[in-house]
C-alpha cells in the first residue's frame, strides 16, 4: 500500500478519533482546526488505543456504535498489518507533522485531502514524484520544486501540495 495513502488514512483515523473521543463533529471554523493541530486528539487516541491490551481494546469499542467500531478497526488493522519498516516511516512522518505549527500541520493536512480528490493519472504522477523528492537531500528536493521542469509541468495548487507535503517527508540522504 502506498505511503501516502497510508498516511492519508491515519490522518483520516485522527480525524475519526476526534469525533469519536470528543462525541462532536469536526470543527468547521480555521481557529477551531488549528487548534486542533498542535496535539491532534486522534493522534493521542490512535497511541493510546495501540497501547491498549486486546481486552482493553474489546471492552473500549464495545462503546462504540458498530459503524464507527468497524470503521476504527479497519484503520487499525491496516496498519498494524504494515511491515515494520512501513510503520516506522509512517510514525516518522506523524512525528514531522506534529512538528510543525499548527497552521501548518492544518495545511498539509489539507493537501493530503486535496490528493485524494485528484483523478486518479495526477494521484500517480504526484505520488511518484513525492517517491523521488522523499530521496532527496533537502537542499536537493527544494532546487527540484523550483526548477522550470517542475514548474512547468505541475499546476501551482499541485506545487503547492506538494511543498506542504514535503515538509513532512524525512531528511534524504
Amino acid at each position: 500500500m502506498n505511503f501516502y495513502r497510508i498516511f492519508t488514512i491515519l490522518l483520516s483515523a485522527g480525524t475519526l478519533w476526534t469525533c469519536v473521543v470528543t462525541g462532536q463533529p469536526r470543527p468547521e471554523n480555521e481557529a477551531a482546526a488549528i487548534a486542533r493541530a498542535q496535539n491532534h486528539p486522534g493522534d493521542r487516541a490512535l497511541r493510546r488505543f495501540s497501547r491498549m491490551t486486546p481486552e482493553e481494546r474489546q471492552r473500549w469499542l464495545a462503546t462504540l456504535p458498530p459503524k464507527r467500531r468497524q470503521q476504527i478497526l479497519q484503520k487499525f488493522r491496516r496498519f498494524q498489518n504494515l511491515p515494520p519498516d512501513d510503520r516506522d516511516r509512517v510514525a516518522t512522518r506523524l512525528e514531522r507533522l506534529h512538528s510543525l505549527p499548527p497552521e501548518r500541520q492544518t495545511e498539509v493536512r489539507r493537501s493530503l485531502q486535496q490528493l485524494q480528490t485528484l483523478p486518479d493519472d495526477r494521484k500517480i504522477t504526484i505520488r511518484r514524484e513525492m517517491r523521488r523528492m522523499g530521496a532527496l537531500p533537502d537542499e536537493e528536493r527544494l532546487a527540484r520544486m523550483n526548477s522550470p521542469e517542475f514548474r512547468n509541468f505541475y499546476s501551482p495548487d499541485e506545487q503547492q501540495m506538494m511543498k506542504n507535503l514535503s515538509e513532512v517527508l524525512p531528511p534524504g540522504k
